[in-house]
């Protein structure tokens, strides 16, 4: 009998206690973390590419070892050849995603010519970076809020003007001598 008034005392607050059991939470109480934006193409798609791809990077390329799987937070489906516009999402089906609340050194659209996804850093080319504020001098940083979805976060690929390549370690060495 002291068991049964035990149990008693320990499921009635429980019952109460929990808002709404075990049900499943609703689309509106779910919150979401990433970012989603919109890539405009403009030129002719070269013929030979068969990867394109929206790729997020947590700290900056400044080096070929920087392009690994460890920095690298996010990968698009792939966006299909001749696309004028291609909407993404980072909260929505891709490759990799691994989007947490944070700063992100590096957003871009990569193209590949290699039929598989590749993470040698030769097989792909940069066609379009991220930047803040129309600021071109520099990849923007990605700030993404915990329980966020940062929307409008959209680039150009200028198939007739594309953007400088991440640097390699040489450039990279070279511009820290010239900043001494």
């Amino acid at each position: 009998m002291k068991v049964i008034k035990i149990l008693i005392i320990i499921i009635i607050p429980l019952l109460f206690s929990c808002d709404k059991g075990l049900s499943p939470i609703s689309e509106d109480e779910v919150k979401l973390t990433g970012f989603k934006g919109t890539v405009t193409f403009i030129g002719d798609w070269d013929k030979s590419v068969v990867r394109t791809h929206v790729v997020l990077f947590k700290d900056p390329l400044l080096s070929k070892s920087d392009f690994n799987i460890f920095n690298l937070k996010f990968v698009s489906d792939t966006i299909p050849n001749g696309s004028n516009i291609f909407n993404f999402n980072s909260t929505e089906e891709s490759l990799i995603s691994n989007v947490l609340p944070g700063e992100y050194s590096y957003l871009a659209v990569a193209q590949s010519k290699q039929l598989s996804l590749s993470l040698n850093r030769e097989d792909w080319i940069v066609v379009g970076i991220y930047y803040e504020n129309d600021e071109t001098t520099k990849p923007g940083i990605l700030k993404i809020p915990e329980n966020s979805l940062v929307e409008n976060i959209n680039i150009t690929c200028d198939f007739n003007n594309p953007p400088p390549q991440p640097p390699s370690l040489s450039e990279y060495f070279n511009q820290l001598k010239i900043l001494e």
